[in-house]
């Protein structure tokens, strides 16, 4: 097994920072890595059907901005010394190549990851931890993020009951329920001995949807995942299940139950969905020949951490509107384009624009191996800034936004001119993740938000 983290490049010294731990390879692994392997987010989507990426942007163009078929998952090289280097992309979770798994975990604490995945399901509260760090045994980085967004979104909309629908319910009592049915009337009641057969339409939970939570909650709590926080979810399921099999079948009937058009439900539709791969998941690493050898699972860490920022933005900055607008620009042109900045901050006609980049940010200057910030990037967001400036807006501040791995210096960090325009400053800000736990995740986030209100006149 090869075991990374997001964002990895063994160069120089900053393998001291990250681990690349390939450990022993066999010769059938050395056979598939060869002496360079490279794998994109178009080979895992095209290597098999059971290789799911999951993305938290609804927006397709969002979507496609952030994930290209050609970004880098991971390649490996055989070096002159005959040791394997790795380089990973944005994306994290494991899959197989052939018989070789790959495990890319975040390369931030574990308080992080699970930080961003509640504000991606608006929980803000800071101590909220659904895993339970102590009692988890270890999960492969797939198996825990998938658990993790069930287990959240599963309590969350539990809150609103279980989904209903409307079924026929038959009777054969003393009392009439309902309507007499006519055709088990006349063939079990008559002569009559005493009880009616009726049918009675009656608000009952949806089965189907009990039996899949049911085995999804089973399911990882039989891998080691704690479920102490949704104990009396799991009691009432255990109590209402039925003993019919989970199959395919049942999995779209539970998927497409007309319960779930009714808008108090429609929690249940992304619920549903996580349960679908706990219960494919542990299917095909079910069977006999080779255990999970096509299963796989992505998330691209951009994607939450552009969520994280924004839905932070959003609770500080109540009075502003933060969105991620689509710009069209030269619309009657062939080349015409879209420009779709991460977060625009916007209160009258006061403006702010950044654009969060996941990418290693220790402050190295262009002079130290080409430096953090990305030549790309810096013209990019410039771009955005140009565009409303001579849209007649007042922009205040523009600048990207990363998980920051050095210490934040705001005299190296803040620009206070834009291009010779005093009104206007240029950062590189985000969040401080050194030496980060539970306990401070919140000051972290407060330091950045206070930085940010200082530009605000």
């Amino acid at each position: 097994m090869i075991q990374t983290v997001d964002n990895y490049f063994s160069f120089g010294n900053d393998t001291d920072k990250y681990y690349c731990n390939i450990g022993k390879i066999n010769k059938n692994q050395q056979k598939i890595i060869g002496d360079r392997f490279e794998f994109t987010f178009k080979d895992y989507l095209s290597k098999s059907k059971n290789n799911t990426f999951f993305s938290f942007f609804k927006d397709q163009d969002k979507q496609a901005l952030k994930n290209s078929e050609d970004d880098l998952i991971i390649s490996i090289t055989k070096n002159s010394e005959g040791n394997y280097i790795a380089q990973t992309g944005n994306y994290v979770g494991s899959f197989y190549i052939d018989k070789l798994k790959v495990e890319i975990k975040s390369r931030f604490s574990q308080y992080f990851l699970k930080r961003m995945l509640n504000f991606a399901n608006d929980v803000y509260l800071d101590d909220v931890d659904i895993a339970g760090d102590k009692s988890n045994k270890e999960l492969d980085i797939s198996k825990f993020i998938i658990y993790y967004m069930f287990v959240q979104n599963l309590e969350k909309a539990f809150l609103l009951g279980m989904p209903k629908s409307y079924q026929s319910i038959q009777h054969h009592d003393i009392k009439l329920k309902g309507t007499i049915d006519i055709n088990k009337f006349i063939k079990n009641d008559i002569p009559f001995k005493g009880k009616i057969s009726s049918v009675s339409r009656e608000q009952r939970e949806v089965q189907e949807i009990i039996n899949v939570l049911h085995k999804a909650v089973n399911t990882i709590e039989t891998n080691g995942f704690n479920t102490k926080n949704i104990s009396h979810i799991k009691t009432h399921l255990k109590q209402q299940r039925s003993q019919n099999y989970v199959s395919n079948q049942t999995l779209q009937k539970a998927m497409n139950a007309k319960a779930l058009q009714n808008p108090i439900f429609a929690p249940y539709k992304k619920v549903l969905k996580y349960a679908k791969y706990i219960i494919d998941g542990s299917n095909l690493e079910q069977k006999e020949s080779g255990k999970e050898q096509t299963f796989g699972f992505l998330i691209n860490v951009a994607e939450l951490f552009e969520i994280y920022v924004t839905k932070l933005l959003q609770k500080e900055f109540n009075e502003w509107q933060i969105n991620s607008p689509k710009i069209e620009l030269y619309e009657k042109q062939f080349f015409a384009r879209k420009i779709i900045p991460d977060i625009v901050m916007q209160k009258e006609n006061k403006i702010l624009v950044f654009d969060t980049k996941y990418k290693k940010m220790t402050f190295k200057n262009r002079y130290q191996n080409g430096g953090d910030l990305d030549r790309n990037d810096f013209f990019q967001i410039n771009t955005y800034m140009s565009y409303y400036q001579n849209s007649g807006y007042e922009v205040i501040a523009g600048g990207l936004l990363y998980p920051m791995e050095g210490k934040f210096n705001e005299n190296v960090c803040y620009a206070e001119s834009w291009f010779e325009n005093n009104k206007t400053k240029f950062l590189v800000d985000g969040l401080e993740l050194s030496s980060l736990n539970n306990e401070n995740i919140s000051d972290r986030e407060q330091n950045f938000i206070g930085r940010i209100k200082k530009l605000i006149p």
